[in-house]
Formats: structure tokens, C-alpha cells, sequence
């Protein structure tokens, strides 16, 4: 139905989603997608492969969906023409396997909210020099959202 719609050039206003409620797009290197579309999305819904903090940790030099679908899915996409289809099957299984990942679930699991801030300004820095790398975890927040959080979504 979108490709009809701009295949005929239609405008996007007719395109975009009649509901109120916005769904979770996912895709890779979805920034510049939407600004070539003219496209404005809430950040909180957006699940970009190429930018998951956890995703991030398989290459200091490589992002790109193909590198992560071999180091996570273990299989090659792109190997001569690149095909959107295999693109969008390797992007939504990297996807549900990240948001499949069982974590404990906190009340407030992220770092930037107030409670959560680290209070330990220099003064207090031997105090962590001294924790073990446990109890350093334990008193850590990750400061991005988790996609396994998705799965407590209604």
C-alpha cells in the first residue's frame, strides 16, 4: 500500500498513520531514512540496529546491518546485490533476538532518571575505588532504553 502511494506520488500526509498512536519502527541507520522522507518520529519508538548501545559492542568499526547479521545471526546478507527483503528479515530477527534477552525489571532502569544518578563526585571517588566490580554493577543503570523492555509493553 505505501509503495502505491509513492509509486503515484502521493503526499505524505496521506501515507502517515490515521491512529493517534504512534508503533515501534525498526530498522538500521533509520536517521537518515527519515530525513531524507522529511519524516519526524518519537525517539522513544524508534529501534535502530545501527545506533543499540548493546549492538555497538561487536565492532569499534562497524556498525552496518550486514557485519551485525553475521556477528549476532550468523549468516551472510548483502553478498553482491544488496536485497531490501533479506535487509528487513535480518533487521526484524536482530530485533526480536535483542528484545528477547531476559533482564530483572527495575521501576526505574534508567540512568538519566533523578534517582538513579551516580552521586559519586571526586571527593567520593576512593569510595569507588574500593567497591568490587559486582557491587559497581549492582549501583550501575544503563543509560539507554532496553529493547527487552518492549516485551512489558501493551
Amino acid at each position: 500500500m505505501i509503495q502505491d502511494y509513492l509509486c503515484n506520488g502521493e503526499p505524505l500526509t496521506l501515507i502517515r498513520s490515521r491512529s493517534e498512536k504512534a508503533r515501534i519502527l525498526v530498522g538500521p541507520s533509520l536517521v537518515n531514512d527519515l530525513k531524507c522522507l522529511e519524516l519526524e518520529y518519537p525517539t522513544i519508538m524508534i529501534r535502530d540496529t545501527a545506533i543499540y548501545p548493546p549492538l555497538l559492542k561487536t565492532s569499534r568499526f562497524s556498525n552496518s546491518l550486514k557485519h551485525l547479521t553475521k556477528a549476532y545471526l550468523g549468516y551472510e546478507i548483502q553478498t553482491g546485490v544488496q536485497d531490501p527483503y533479506d535487509d528487513c528479515v535480518a533487521t526484524m530477527r536482530l530485533y526480536k533476538r535483542m528484545k528477547s534477552q531476559v533482564h530483572e525489571r527495575e521501576d526505574y532502569p534508567y540512568a538519566f532518571d533523578p534517582q538513579n544518578r551516580n552521586n559519586f563526585g571526586e571527593c567520593r571517588q576512593h569510595e569507588l575505588e574500593k567497591m568490587a566490580p559486582s557491587e559497581m554493577l549492582k549501583n550501575s543503570r544503563a543509560d539507554y532504553y532496553c529493547w527487552c523492555l518492549d516485551s512489558y509493553e501493551n
